[in-house]
């Protein structure tokens, strides 16, 4: 599997593809799976109520999890010793990914928060806070090895910032901001390492390494998000002429 690449096939058979203890960083924020509105009359399709793509895949929690576990378990094979991993999920679900990151043989180590300074609004007239918060699970093959110290207050497990907008943005619901993924990559990572992504979405842990002079392989199914990706590929080539690293592609 050549780096730089993203390669659109489902993740589990591409994995085939990927030697043994050859990544560096895993960087991913899989599909979630929500279910909490399908019995809130007329509210099923709000975007307050139901913030995350339901994974459409598997039809109970537990194939979900079960699916997740498969993941994990290939990550952790691919990882070199001392990788780490972050993994983003919903509040509904971390005290599970957490037990599955240890069960795939990773070593839980923190849940980080990100904490939204712009969510979307809650419907007073149901009672609800606004959705300000997604977490992330950080975990690692042993004891990591590349832990790139910054200021003392960068190195908290909370992180603030705006969901993504202006030009930025893309059509994808969930896209996570460079801003929140940048920092945990350069703590985590150094230049001319290589990022897993097997859910690349709209492809912001490829951008990101790239922006960072790390490297990246990864997959995505969606033939939608495959075009923003290469959307995103051509904006960073054409605002980063001087490039010398193997152009992104999607294979």
């Amino acid at each position: 599997m050549e780096i730089n690449n993203v390669y659109k096939a489902d993740c589990l058979p591409g994995f085939k593809n990927i030697d043994d203890e050859s990544v560096d960083l895993i960087f991913t924020d899989p599909p979630y799976y929500q279910n909490r509105a399908q019995n809130i009359i007329n509210l099923k399709n709000h975007r307050d109520i139901v913030t995350e793509f339901k994974f459409d895949g598997y039809a109970s929690e537990e194939k979900y999890l079960q699916f997740i576990e498969q993941v994990l378990r290939e990550c952790y094979r691919v990882a070199k010793n001392g990788a780490s991993g972050y993994l983003w999920c919903g509040d509904d679900f971390v005290s599970y990914i957490n037990r599955i990151v240890e069960k795939a043989g990773f070593q839980f180590r923190k849940v980080i928060h990100w904490h939204k300074t712009n969510p979307f609004p809650a419907i007073h007239t149901r009672k609800m806070f606004a959705n300000s918060m997604e977490l992330i699970v950080h975990f690692s093959k042993g004891t990591p090895k590349t832990w790139n110290y910054k200021q003392v207050n960068e190195m908290h497990n909370f992180i603030e910032a705006p969901i993504c907008t202006g030009k930025e943005r893309k059509k994808h619901q969930t896209q996570k901001p460079l801003k929140v993924c940048i920092p945990f990559i350069e703590i985590s990572s150094n230049a001319g390492d290589l990022i897993l992504d097997p859910f690349m979405g709209s492809g912001t842990t490829a951008v990101a390494a790239l922006a960072t002079g790390r490297n990246f392989t990864g997959f995505e199914i969606d033939d939608d998000y495959c075009k923003i990706i290469n959307e995103r590929f051509t904006e960073f080539l054409l605002q980063n002429p001087n490039f010398k690293g193997k152009k992104p592609e999607i294979r």
